[in-house]
C-alpha cells in the first residue's frame, strides 16, 4: 500500500471515528423534559360532577383519565362521556379527547364529538357528530365552527358551523347546509 492511499484511510477513519464521539455526546446532552411538562395529578376511571355557582348541577363527566394542567387548572381528558342536565331532559356527550376551562364554564369536546339531546315531542333525539365542539354549560348552549352532522330519526342534515339552544332544544346550521328529510312513522 502507498503513502498516498493509506493517508487517505487514515483521514477517513479520523473523520468516522470524530463523527460517532460527536453523536454519542450529543445524545449525552439530551434531557427529560422539565417538571413543569408534567400535570399536577391524573385520576384514572374518575367520575366527576362539577356545580355551578348556585352549587346545582352544572354537568358530569367519567372517563379513563383526566390530567390537571399545572398553573392553568384546566383539566384535560382522555374518552370523557359528559352528562349535562337540563329542565327538558338531560344531554349526553363524548370523545375522544376533552379540554375544560379553569372555572368549568367552557368545555372543548375534540375528535370524534357525538352529543345527543333529549328526546323531542316526537320521542327522537338529535344527534350531532363533529370534530369540535364548544360547550357552556351554564347558558345550556352550545357551538361548533366545524363541519357538522345532525341525525334525527332518518332525518339527516349536514352544515358548516352549529348553534345549540340546549334549553330551547334548538339549533341552527349556518353554512353550507344540506339534509335529507324523512317521513315520519306514525
Amino acid at each position: 500500500m502507498n503513502r498516498t492511499r493509506l493517508n487517505i484511510f487514515l483521514g477517513l477513519s479520523a473523520v468516522v471515528l470524530v463523527s460517532v464521539v460527536a453523536w454519542r455526546l450529543a445524545l449525552r446532552d439530551e434531557r427529560p423534559p422539565p417538571p413543569g411538562d408534567r400535570s399536577e395529578y391524573v385520576l384514572r376511571d374518575y367520575e366527576l360532577i362539577a356545580l355551578d355557582e348556585l352549587g346545582e348541577e352544572s354537568f358530569t363527566v367519567t372517563g379513563p383519565h383526566l390530567y390537571r394542567e399545572p398553573g392553568a387548572r384546566s383539566l384535560l381528558l382522555e374518552q370523557p362521556v359528559f352528562g349535562f342536565p337540563g329542565e327538558n331532559g338531560r344531554w349526553t356527550a363524548r370523545s375522544t379527547t376533552a379540554w375544560v376551562s379553569p372555572g368549568g364554564d367552557e368545555l372543548q369536546l375534540r375528535q370524534d364529538v357525538t352529543m345527543v339531546g333529549p328526546p323531542g315531542d316526537s320521542g327522537l333525539r338529535t344527534r350531532f357528530e363533529t370534530g369540535l365542539l364548544s360547550v357552556f354549560p351554564d347558558r345550556e348552549q352550545a357551538s361548533s365552527e366545524d363541519r357538522v352532522t345532525v341525525s334525527q330519526g332518518d332525518s339527516i342534515l349536514r352544515g358548516t358551523g352549529l348553534r345549540v339552544d340546549m334549553r330551547a332544544k334548538r339549533f341552527q346550521l349556518l353554512n353550507d347546509v344540506e339534509g335529507r328529510y324523512a317521513p315520519s312513522r306514525r
